[in-house]
Formats: structure tokens, sequence, C-alpha cells
């Protein structure tokens, strides 16, 4: 029995300080809808919305309160697929987000990616392909 996976990546956490209001955020952000779940039991139970993925086999993570991890301003930044990058960056402001890294064209035809701070401070960045 092999513990490959098909991805590098199998899941991603955004701990949230303000949990409903990360929710909105990102929902906002990127114009879909997160499904609230629950994992574990008693002591060991936690809430999460999960983005949606557009497989059973493709790769998600999801927005959880920050209990056992705290938001970070630096570290690994992870890249959500975003279906229309100029929408999602005309919405940061207003939201409570800032712009960290612009709108920048990858070679080839890979698409366009830019990095956003959520309200934690969390850089995310956003994938166009």
């Amino acid at each position: 029995m092999s513990n490959k996976s098909e991805n590098a990546i199998t899941w991603f956490s955004i701990p949230a300080t303000d949990y409903e209001k990360s929710i909105t955020f990102f929902e906002t952000l990127m114009g879909v809808e997160l499904t609230r779940d629950v994992m574990g039991e008693g002591d060991a139970k936690a809430e999460f919305a999960m983005f949606p993925k557009n497989s059973e086999t493709g790769v998600t993570g999801a927005v959880t309160p920050a209990i056992h991890m705290q938001p970070a301003t630096g570290g690994v930044v992870i890249y959500l697929a975003c279906s229309d990058l100029d929408a999602s960056l005309g919405r940061v402001d207003s939201i409570g987000g800032k712009l960290l890294s612009p709108k920048m064209a990858l070679p080839g035809e890979m698409g366009h990616i830019a990095v956003v701070a959520d309200i934690d401070g969390n850089p995310v960045g956003l994938h166009q392909a």
C-alpha cells in the first residue's frame, strides 16, 4: 500500500482570530461560498469553513479558528485559484484586506498572480490561470 499523494499539497488551513469575519472576507474576495463543517469530537472538536473544489481529488483547505495556530505575516504563501483576479483585487481594500504584491504575469501561459493580506495579516496568493 502506498501513501503517495496525487498532489504535493493535500490541505491548507488559514487561521482566523475572527472566524465569522474571515469567512465573509474570503467568500467576498473570491466570490465563492465556503462550506462549514466540524471535525473531531469533545476537546478535539474544531470548526472549519472549506473552500470549494472542482473534483474529489482536487486540493482544498479551510478557514479555521485561531486556536492552535495563530495568523502570521510571513512564511509560506498558499495560492488560491481565482476566476476573476481583477475583480478580487478590486474588493480587497473594501473588505479589510491589503494588497501585498500587485498582479503580475507568470511565464508562458500560466496566468497571473497577486498576493493579498487577509484581515489577520496572513499573506494569501491569488492565481488566475
